[in-house]
């Protein structure tokens, strides 16, 4: 598969201006567009369906929906309805979810590999248009059936982060997206593990679509960039499943201490627990030059689709755009 460039956006920006960011990205030569599924921030099924409306292009995937939170029967029915408005640029990416904010919102994770396992399975039954009759763990369908389904297959994309679900990608999944916050050298050693699980099931590995989120900032004010990505890097390490690749590195960060933060929403104490050498580690970020480097690094590890999550100003969306156009042209 081609490497191409992906965009993914929080949820943090009103609706209307995400999609403005969207089209740009798009113009610029973004092949698909990703919307995380994060609390208490913008929908990510609604989103998609404005950035597929406005995108004549792109595939658009909501990410990273969680089992723990969503029915598969009216899951299938959205992807479905999104797919109808854009054929064949629908894609899902299917997690677990951040358990800091499942646990707010009552949630407990259980048996997550078999849950995650049992969800593929139901989604894809569902949308053979025939009657389901599935006992889960989560969720038990007695003859659901959707009486209209997607023109294409929608390929299931996983986002695993450890070694059991990244397996269970290999075997079941159409691609792997991995958590931003990864080295390079992280990234090829979950690869592998997927690649393995592939193996174990017979599927060639080479066939699984290999994504990874990154976070972005092209602008030559260095201080800004990292102190811009410092938080964004904070943000994200309220995940504690990110605690192997953190280990990975040799880096020392007190992740209890940014979780403990981020529960307070005290996103400055816990910025102030990322270290430099997280950022250089876990983002791309500096000089258009730099960034390019930086990504090129991430595809050498075998990603395919590096997606940015761009952070900064509006002016560096464009500092952005111009790596993404200068990307495509090499």
């Amino acid at each position: 598969m081609a490497v191409r460039l992906g965009v993914s956006f929080d949820g943090f920006s009103p609706l209307p201006d995400a999609v403005a960011i969207a089209k740009a990205a798009v113009e610029a030569g973004a092949a698909s567009l990703w919307m995380a599924e994060h609390l208490g921030y913008r929908d990510s099924l609604t989103s998609c369906m404005a950035y597929a409306l406005a995108t004549p292009r792109a595939t658009v995937v909501p990410t990273a929906v969680s089992p723990y939170l969503r029915n598969p029967m009216p899951l299938a029915m959205a992807l479905a309805t999104l797919a109808e408005a854009a054929p064949g640029r629908v894609n899902i990416a299917i997690g677990v979810g951040n358990p800091l904010f499942l646990e707010e919102s009552g949630v407990t994770i259980d048996k997550p590999v078999r849950v995650i396992r049992e969800y593929v399975e139901m989604l894809r039954s569902l949308w053979s248009g025939e009657p389901v009759r599935q006992d889960g763990m989560l969720y038990r369908l007695a003859g659901a059936r959707m009486m209209f389904k997607p023109s294409v297959p929608i390929p299931i994309y996983l986002a695993p982060m450890k070694e059991q679900m990244l397996r269970l990608a290999g075997r079941i999944a159409d691609g792997v997206v991995l958590s931003a916050g990864l080295s390079p050298e992280f990234a090829r050693h979950s690869l592998s593990i997927a690649a393995a699980g592939a193996v174990e099931k017979g599927r060639d590995p080479a066939s699984l679509r290999k994504a990874a989120y990154i976070y972005f900032l092209a602008s030559d004010d260095t201080k800004r960039v990292r102190e811009t990505l410092r938080q964004k890097l904070a943000f994200l390490m309220r995940n504690r499943f990110l605690d192997d690749n953190i280990g990975h590195s040799g880096i020392k960060i007190d992740q209890e201490a940014i979780i403990a933060a981020v529960a307070k929403r005290d996103m400055e104490a816990a910025a102030k627990l990322v270290p430099d050498e997280a950022i250089d580690r876990f983002a791309v970020g500096g000089t258009p030059r730099q960034c390019r480097d930086g990504l090129e690094r991430y595809i050498e590890a075998g990603i395919e689709e590096p997606v940015l999550l761009m952070a900064g100003l509006p002016e560096d969306r464009e500092a952005a755009f111009a790596v993404i156009r200068e990307f495509n042209a090499a």
